[in-house]
Formats: structure tokens, C-alpha cells, sequence
């Protein structure tokens, strides 16, 4: 018991704290009752164990968490089975990893806003997998890197409202086919900037009401292949 006692009070600390050796952390504690944490920002180095990880998360999901920012640093990140069936969680944010699939028989039931920042994925599929799992979805953000290894990128949520997309950081493109195939007929705000695509595909959007879109393709590809460079807006 003294040590699990003890374990506890070093991961109220760390919550608490702004910083510690290993592991950078950051709450919000609600108004109402200090022992709540709305927010929860993690920034784990390739010291940290998966444990200190699944501890921190466990902590604050037993507290109420609502918003979660995860960096790893690009190690390889498994949601916690606490994540899972939790309607608390409203926001989602993910930088620098790369994420292990969501089991099928699971959902991210309560997030409706995701960040997906420099995420590395297993396939294409992947990608459609995990915005499946998010069946309350309404604002998403994709920021793509050298590090993203997704060849084309499915957005396919009948509940997304805004999507924002930035594509414009790396040094080369990928050969073969490469950009976005998004149909989200709900969407009412969309921006997109892409100068790496060779591929990019929209739905119809009947709800839009604000659009920026600056798109360059690089080389075309026979039949199937849009390109567009604008910037517009819908009232």
C-alpha cells in the first residue's frame, strides 16, 4: 500500500509540476474541484516506458479529462485501454508518433476534435480506421511531414464540420500516387494548403460555407488527377 501510495503522489506531482526529468507535463485543473484535470499535455522522451505513459493517462481519465495532447517524439503510441468508451474525452491531440491501430471492437466514442501532427500510420487504411472509431467527429486537423508515410489520405466522416489541412513541410515528394480523398458532406469550414499532392479528390460539400483552398499538384497523372490553385470563399 505505501507504495502505491507513493506511485500516486509522483504522478499527482507530475501532473501538477510543468516539467520533470522525463517526462513533460501540463494540467488544467478544473474550477469546480482541484481534483479534476481538464486538460493533460504529455511530451514523452525514448526514456519513458509505456507505463509511465498508461499511469499519467489512467490519473486523469479517472479525473474528468476532456483534452489530451500526446508528443512521443516519434516512438510508437498505443491508445490506453482507458481512452477507449470514454464520452469525457471532446479533444484529441497527436504530434510526432507513430500510432499502433485501434482494435475493431473499440471507439474514441466522445472525441470530436482530433490533430493529427506529424502521425505516422501502418497503411492507408489505417487512416479511414481510426476516424471510423470517432463517431462524434466534428473538427479535424491534419498537418502531413516527411514523416508521414500515408500515400493518399481518406477523410471520409459524415459528421466532420471542419477540416483544416496542412501539407506544405518536407524536402521531397513521394513517387507514385500521393494526396487526399475527402467526403464530408456536413462540412461547413474547410482549409487546405498543399504543395506535395499529385491527387487530391473532393465530395460534395452542400453545407459549405467558408472554403480556403491553395492546392499545387506536382506532375500530372493520366485521368486521374485535379489540380487547383485558388483561394475562395462561399457565404
Amino acid at each position: 500500500m505505501r507504495n502505491q501510495d507513493r506511485r500516486r503522489g509522483i504522478m499527482t506531482n507530475q501532473i501538477r509540476r510543468s516539467s520533470s526529468k522525463d517526462v513533460v507535463a501540463t494540467s488544467a485543473i478544473s474550477k469546480r474541484s482541484r481534483s479534476n484535470v481538464e486538460s493533460l499535455q504529455l511530451k514523452l522522451n525514448p526514456n519513458n516506458s509505456r507505463q509511465d505513459f498508461k499511469d499519467l493517462v489512467n490519473y486523469a481519465v479517472a479525473r474528468s479529462l476532456r483534452e489530451l495532447r500526446i508528443e512521443m517524439l516519434y516512438k510508437s503510441f498505443e491508445f490506453p485501454q482507458s481512452l477507449y468508451l470514454y464520452p469525457q474525452l471532446e479533444t484529441l491531440i497527436l504530434e510526432k508518433l507513430s500510432l499502433v491501430d485501434i482494435p475493431s471492437n473499440v471507439s474514441l466514442i466522445g472525441v470530436k476534435k482530433l490533430h493529427l501532427l506529424s502521425v505516422r500510420f501502418s497503411s492507408d487504411e489505417s487512416v479511414t480506421k481510426l476516424l471510423s472509431r470517432c463517431p462524434l467527429l466534428e473538427d479535424l486537423v491534419v498537418r502531413r511531414s516527411t514523416y508521414t508515410n500515408v500515400m493518399v489520405f481518406t477523410i471520409d466522416v459524415p459528421t466532420l464540420k471542419c477540416l483544416s489541412i496542412d501539407n506544405t513541410s518536407g524536402k521531397s515528394r513521394p513517387e507514385g500516387v500521393h494526396g487526399f480523398v475527402i467526403n464530408a458532406p456536413s462540412l461547413r469550414c474547410f482549409s487546405i494548403k498543399d504543395t506535395f499532392s499529385n491527387y487530391v479528390r473532393f465530395g460534395d460539400m452542400p453545407e459549405l460555407v467558408k472554403a480556403s483552398v491553395n492546392i499545387v499538384c506536382d506532375q500530372p497523372i493520366p485521368t486521374e488527377r485535379e489540380t487547383v490553385q485558388s483561394t475562395s470563399s462561399k457565404m
